[in-house]
């Protein structure tokens, strides 16, 4: 008895194998747009904790800067108070007195706004970025400890150069020396704390504008070496 193959194909056959390829086709289709999705969404993650940082670091600066601005009206009020009683001693007191106030202030407000950790979000994806935030701020903090020593000791021997000048004293003689004093040193700390700041601030923006797969190539590449 001799066997035949039936060579035949039949519509069924067809149909079944097309829905299954059909199937396949979408089922792939549905994993890479959830995959676009998922290292979208990882992209922007980053972007937006690297945002943040830079706008930290910003305001770090803006904040140490505003101090001098901020004394503006204290230097009027020791002009007037060395011409009411011309004690130089005291007046010299209460400015240092009022810049220690101001000083505090700022200190306060980058503790409460957490300026110090602004690297606290990128440290899941980037950790390199916690030797550049550590770093810059320790630089930073030499540089606004340094500024403001500096602003305190030229002021102060602006203030007790007048010792004994009280015939010849008017009120903008020391309010001049001291918003001068300010000027020079704010902008010393401008551009000092700006040099730090800058390479920072690059590195950043350049993870930013990094397209999603690079940015995200990049993420893993750091942890597989990390690990």
């Amino acid at each position: 008895m001799s066997m035949q193959l039936d060579w035949s194909i039949k519509v069924s056959d067809l149909l079944t194998t097309a829905t299954i390829v059909i199937s396949v086709i979408a089922l792939l289709l549905s994993l890479s747009k959830d995959r676009d999705a998922k290292v979208t969404e990882q992209a922007s993650r980053v972007r937006s904790a690297a945002a943040t940082a830079i706008a930290k670091l910003d305001r770090w600066q803006a904040l140490q800067i505003s101090m001098y601005q901020e004394l503006q009206p204290t230097y009027v009020g020791l002009s007037e108070k060395l011409g009411e009683s011309f004690n130089v001693q005291r007046v010299r007191d209460e400015f240092w007195k009022q810049v220690n106030i101001e000083r505090t202030r700022v200190a306060q407000k980058v503790l409460d706004e957490q300026l110090g950790t602004a690297y606290s979000d990128l440290l899941s994806h980037f950790p390199a970025a916690r030797g550049k935030f550590t770093d810059a701020f320790a630089k930073l903090s030499s540089i606004e400890a340094a500024v403001t020593d500096s602003y305190l000791g030229e002021s102060e021997s602006a203030i007790l150069s007048l010792e004994g000048m009280q015939k010849n004293y008017t009120t903008p003689t020391l309010g001049n020396a001291l918003r001068k004093a300010a000027a020079s040193h704010s902008a010393e700390l401008k551009s000092s704390s700006e040099a730090v700041i800058a390479p920072v601030r690059e590195y950043l923006f350049s993870v930013i504008s990094l397209p999603d797969e690079e940015l995200v190539g990049s993420i893993r590449a750091r942890k597989g070496e990390g690990s």
